[in-house]
């Protein structure tokens, strides 16, 4: 799943919550072709080709977040479009409120739409200082965490740097694994909505964890320079790493592989060794 739509897949789940949906037929509809030719409750659309066939009716509401919805027949319910594309052809229906939000829309002057409302947003370019404002607090905070943290409990990040640096692959599987495995936890928790808190929160968590291995990843890079100052050599570590991410990401496919390469590896380092509180020592297989 694009990771681009969690952001609005958490804001339509908590539209839908706040909606009073019923859950239990809610459907996400990742990626792939689809012809939806039944469908009873909340219907999400991300990264993928949704069909309302001529001459068929689905329930709403249906949310698009992504990847496009395509309408020949008849939506009864709400439509609500946060991004991707919507279009709606001859003849079609939508018999609830078509609200754009954000996205292209091909509306036919043919189809017919109850209600339709528009949220406009005023679009700026942002400036240079703008843009990478974000990435430049980030890295700062990382380097500071850094330099405090190797200063206090060199330790643990000299037991995630290990596990980094000596068992790259082990590590990298690792941190693959869980990514994939969360993101499923993530999206399963967060359709119950009751437990869409604890979903949110374990992002969090794993957003803090990601932060843990730049940081361990820094710290390995910090000890290239051969200094007693370890806390300063961390710091710099962390800018490095973090201007690494940044270059290589210009580059289409090879710098995002490379970079989620790092990022996994550094999760995986960290989960192997407990957060730092142990070293890694591979299982020896008996000969």
């Amino acid at each position: 799943m694009n990771l681009e739509l969690i952001p609005l897949l958490i804001i339509v789940l908590l539209m839908i919550s706040a909606g009073g949906a019923d859950v239990e037929t809610t459907e996400f509809v990742i990626e792939g072709d689809h012809e939806i030719t039944e469908h009873r409750g909340a219907l999400i659309v991300g990264d993928a080709t949704v069909t309302v066939p001529a001459d068929e009716a689905v329930s709403g509401p249906v949310y698009v977040i992504g990847g496009e919805l395509r309408v020949h027949g008849t939506v009864e319910g709400d439509v609500t479009q946060l991004s991707g594309s919507l279009v709606v052809e001859d003849g079609a229906t939508i018999d609830g409120e078509l609200q754009h939000i954000g996205g292209s829309e091909e509306l036919s002057t043919e189809a017919t739409i109850m209600e339709r409302t528009t949220v406009a947003f005023e679009s700026s370019e942002p400036g240079p200082i703008a843009a990478y404002t974000p990435t430049v607090l980030t890295t700062l905070i990382l380097a500071v965490v850094g330099a405090l943290l190797s200063r206090k409990h060199e330790l643990l990040l000299d037991n995630v740097g290990a596990a980094a640096k000596d068992h790259p692959l082990i590590s990298l599987t690792v941190g693959a694994l869980l990514s994939v495995t969360f993101l499923s936890v993530f999206v399963f928790m967060a359709f119950t909505l009751i437990l869409l808190p604890v979903s949110i929160l374990g992002l969090l968590i794993g957003l803090l964890i990601i932060a843990y291995g730049i940081i361990a990843l820094g710290y390995l890079a910090g000890q290239q320079l051969n200094t007693p100052r370890v806390g300063l050599a961390t710091g710099f570590g962390v800018v490095c790493i973090m201007v690494l991410l940044q270059v290589i990401g210009v580059i289409p496919i090879l710098g995002d592989l490379i970079g989620g390469g790092l990022l996994l590896t550094g999760l995986g380092a960290v989960v192997l060794t407990y957060f730092g509180l142990q070293e890694f020592e591979p299982v020896s297989l008996p000969e």
